[in-house]
């Protein structure tokens, strides 16, 4: 018999050293600093105490679609056998309201110093939370991910109180709270500190320019959020055609480059 699960509260190459995330915010700037220690032995991991990083910030509470996408998006049918393409469910606004981890260790995945993560989902939420559990760590664990080549391994943990990173699944009202300062305005996800908090109606549904292809937004909405968690500001895509860097702002658009979900395509 399983033991109670804790319950919480809400309450690369990229270069070391100094990263930037510039988000703007209502007419203001917010900006994620982190600075990486000169000594320190491993890959950077973002200050808890940090500024929040957002995926950008829609004009006006665009939770239920934009004039680009409809107001009922129709995902694709579940996969089965992919670990990426299940639960896809409804959107929605609100849920419980209490977080918990969901329980589950990984092996240790890759080479490197040891970056641990948990994952958590909000209660009340559609779908199964095993199912997002397994997609993040599928995600996490590729060595197109933030492995680096070398540089970090990963490995997913069920105390989230000792995890480097956590990746919360919520309901898009508790993404504007948990995401605040930043105007998430019931659409995109963000980063704060070292939680990375993905917005279920992104999630289940994806956007429009994405042209159906949930399995890539999904890899890239996790990795840009736990990029967050890791210091890494937002950049710009290089060229038109081009696959877009992880890094990109790609949920509000792609400004000529082709999706794309992984750090390292060559893996």
């Amino acid at each position: 018999m399983p033991t109670k699960r804790p319950r919480h509260r809400r309450r690369r190459r990229y270069p070391t050293g100094i990263a930037l995330g510039l988000c703007v915010v209502s007419g203001a700037a917010a900006v994620l600093m982190v600075s990486v220690p000169e000594d320190s032995d491993g890959p950077p991991v973002a200050d808890p105490s940090g500024s929040p990083a957002s995926d950008g910030v829609p004009d006006g509470d665009r939770r239920h679609g934009t004039e680009e996408q409809s107001s009922s998006p129709t995902a694709p049918e579940e996969d089965e056998e992919n670990p990426l393409l299940r639960s896809v469910e409804e959107e929605v606004d609100t849920a419980d309201g209490d977080i918990e981890t969901v329980p589950g260790e990984s092996e240790v995945m890759g080479e490197g110093p040891l970056t641990t993560f948990a994952v958590e989902v909000e209660q009340g939420l559609p779908g199964s939370e095993e199912d997002f559990a397994g997609a993040v760590e599928t995600i996490l664990g590729d060595p197109r991910s933030w492995r680096e080549d070398g540089e970090r391994s990963l490995q997913r943990v069920d105390d989230a109180g000792d995890a480097d990173v956590r990746v919360l699944l919520a309901a898009p009202d508790t993404v504007d709270e948990l995401c605040a300062p930043l105007s998430t305005n019931g659409y995109v996800s963000c980063a704060q500190g070292s939680r990375a908090i993905i917005n279920q109606n992104r999630w289940v549904s994806g956007v429009d320019h994405f042209d159906g292809d949930l399995e890539t937004y999904r890899i890239y909405l996790i990795n840009h959020e736990v990029g967050h968690t890791f210091g890494h500001g937002h950049v710009d895509c290089p060229e038109k055609g081009a696959p877009a860097p992880v890094m990109q702002q790609q949920t509000l658009g792609l400004q000529g480059c082709e999706p794309s979900g992984w750090v390292d395509l060559e893996g």
